[in-house]
Formats: structure tokens, sequence, C-alpha cells
């Protein structure tokens, strides 16, 4: 399914990562809202951990040119292995702050490095590679997801988030002892830089677009993901942890299953070009998003809202990996490339204080708007 090593070793570091993280997704805005931190301050505190880490990013990618992807993603684990440790011992708005820092710090860092050592270690197959291995994350984090409800009914808060502390440092070992990047470095280096096609390479046109495209999209994203996904389920239609986990559960598996076959996906659709499915898929999550908010039944409303990744994102989180990477010069790829993904980070400042904001006043809005948000950036991306 994996070609190479060095896939295989990304795959089951990346397996641990993710069930952590679906754990961590639910177990953060529960024990929050457990502790009496309101959820407007819970919206706080994801916007300033943001603001923090929004700078991270773009400043990792140029470093990671130079020393390598490895020591990153390896310090990623450590970093998220001591939020999950720490978090139980905390319960003022400030010291979760604190966690949530360290948390977003290890998914900056990792998120600056992963897709281009990805790309490095298969490029001639990366949308597949990409695909597959994003494809098993995401399946890891809904069995975190599925184990989040029934750690929280029968031990509470701790063991969980020590669990995900350990998990973390066996994925540390994992990269540390089994990745060799020999020879990837030095790849880069041999490259030759594109031709000049629109001016600076950095900032040619469909890294422009890419940039600004993403930017929207992420404030849709993130002020309909978050820590609301939870609490517009849990708050409108009264649900159980146990109930939240399951929803959260299906959710991610219907990202993560569809993800390992969006390669063929992409290419059965010959009518298409890539940038085409890009835009279409792009917008149908949007639609579903909204559409959610319309039923007042739960079972209506989860149906609706859980369509908008089969039939949205595993197609275009791929395709837009893709094409950031195309227009990415080789001799800085990490620089490039977090330029991109710095820019579309800011949408997390933006979404989750949208989220926070709007959902006090309505449960509802934040989906309305964030789902329309996302719409919206797929008719950004028609001059690409």
């Amino acid at each position: 399914m994996l070609s190479g090593k060095g896939l295989a070793t990304l795959a089951v570091s990346t397996w641990f990562f993710g069930f952590s993280f679906g754990l961590y997704e639910i177990l953060l805005p529960l024990y929050m809202d457990s502790v009496s931190i309101s959820l407007m301050n819970i919206g706080y505190v994801f916007t300033v951990s943001a603001i923090f880490i929004a700078f991270l990013s773009i400043l990792l990618g140029a470093k990671s040119d130079k020393y390598g992807r490895k020591i990153f993603i390896a310090l990623a684990s450590l970093l998220s292995g001591f939020s999950y440790f720490l978090t139980p011992y905390f319960e003022s708005v400030v010291m979760m702050g604190f966690v949530k820092v360290l948390f977003d710090s290890a998914v900056a860092i990792r998120s600056a490095v992963f897709t281009t050592m990805v790309y490095e270690q298969d490029r001639k197959s990366f949308i597949a590679s990409y695909s597959r291995v994003s494809g098993l994350e995401f399946i890891s984090q809904a069995l975190g997801l599925a184990s989040a409800g029934l750690f929280i009914s029968i031990y509470g808060y701790w063991l969980p988030l020590v669990l995900s502390g350990l998990l973390q440092v066996a994925g540390f070992l994992i990269i540390v002892f089994f990745f060799n990047e020999q020879g990837v470095s030095e790849g880069r280096c041999v490259a030759k830089p594109h031709e000049k096609e629109d001016g600076n390479r950095v900032f040619n046109r469909g890294l422009i677009i890419m940039a600004i495209t993403g930017l929207v999209v992420t404030i849709g994203g993130s002020a309909t993901h978050c820590f609301i996904t939870p609490m517009f389920f849990s708050k409108k239609f009264s649900l159980s942890p146990e109930t939240l986990s399951i929803l959260m559960t299906v959710h991610r598996l219907s990202l993560g299953i569809p993800m390992l076959f969006s390669n063929r996906i992409v290419r059965s659709l010959k009518k298409f070009s890539y940038k085409s499915s890009l835009i279409l898929f792009t917008g149908i999550q949007g639609f579903f998003t909204i559409l959610a908010t319309i039923p007042s039944d739960f079972n209506a409303s989860a149906a609706l809202w859980l369509l908008h990744d089969p039939l949205g994102a595993s197609v275009w989180l791929p395709l837009r990996s893709y094409f950031i990477q195309k227009y990415c010069n080789d001799e800085t790829r990490g620089r490039d490339y977090n330029i991109v993904n710095f820019i579309g980070s800011l949408g997390n400042i933006i979404g989750p204080f949208i989220a926070g904001y709007f959902g006090s006043m309505n449960i509802n809005f934040p989906f309305l708007i964030g789902g329309l948000v996302i719409v919206l950036s797929s008719f950004l991306l028609i001059p690409l």
C-alpha cells in the first residue's frame, strides 16, 4: 500500500499522533467545560493560541530546508506529549491557554514538514501516497474519538490524557530510530530552482492564489470545526459524551476512509481537471455544512453534516496539497510551502473567534457563517 521504509515509518508515527489527536479533540473542550470555562473563554483560548503559533511555521519551513525535516517532526511528538501530560493538572483559562499553545505548536511544527516529507519520499505518486498516509491518520483519529467517550465515562480525564502522552513518546522513538532522511536532503540541494514564471518564484501567481484561498477556507474550516463541532451537537441536541464520541468517530472515518481512495476518485473524474475538481469539492463541503443547521432532528442534522467530508474534503485536501507542492521551488520547498501555510494558518485566529462569538448568540451561526466562507473560497480558486 505504501512504498518505501520512509513512508511506512511516517504512517506508523502518524497513526500514534492521530489517535492521541482524536482523543484530545473531545477531551480538551469537554474538560474545559467541566471546570466551568465558558464557551466564549474557550473561543479566546483557541484564538490566542492560534495567534501565538501562527508565525512558527514560516520559520520552521526555512530551517527544515537547511537541517532536514526529521528533527522537527520528532520534536512535534514530544511537545504534544507534554501538552497531554500537563492538561489534567490545570483548570484556569490562562493555564489552559498555555497547554493549548504547547499542543498547537506541536501541530504547527508537524504541519510545517509533514506534507513536504511525503512529497520528497514519493514525488511521482504524491497524491496517492499523501491520501493514503493522511487517510490512515484520520482513521486513527476516529479510533481516538471513539475511545474518548468510553474513557471519560469510566476513567475521567486523567488516564486518557496520560495515555495520549505516552503514545507521543512512542511516536518520537519511532521517528528517531527508524526514519532515515539520508539522501532526501541531498536531493533538495541538488535540485535546481525552477525558472521564474511570474516574477519571484516564492510569490508566483499559483502560490498567491493558494495562499489567499487557504486563508479563506481555513477561516471557514476552523469556524465549523475546532471546539465548536462537539459543542454544536452537545448543546443543540443534548448529547451525552458517549454519543458525541460516536458521532465524532464517524465524522473522522467519513474523511479517513474515502481519502484512502481519493486518488482513484480524482482519476475517475475524467471530465474534470484537477483545478475543476478542487473548486467543486471545496464548494460541496461548505454547502453540506450549511445544510446541517436546518433540521431540528439530530439524526437528520448529523446525516447532512457527515456528508461534507466524503463528498468534499477527502478529495480537495490532497488536491490542494498537490497544487501547493507543484508551485514550490525545489531548493526552498519547505520555506515556500510554509509561507503559504502561514498565511492560511492566520484563519485559525479568526475562525475560533467567529465560532465563540457567534456561537454564544446562536449555536447554528458558526456552521452557517463558516459554511458560506468555505463556499466563497471555492470561487476564489477560479483564477488558478
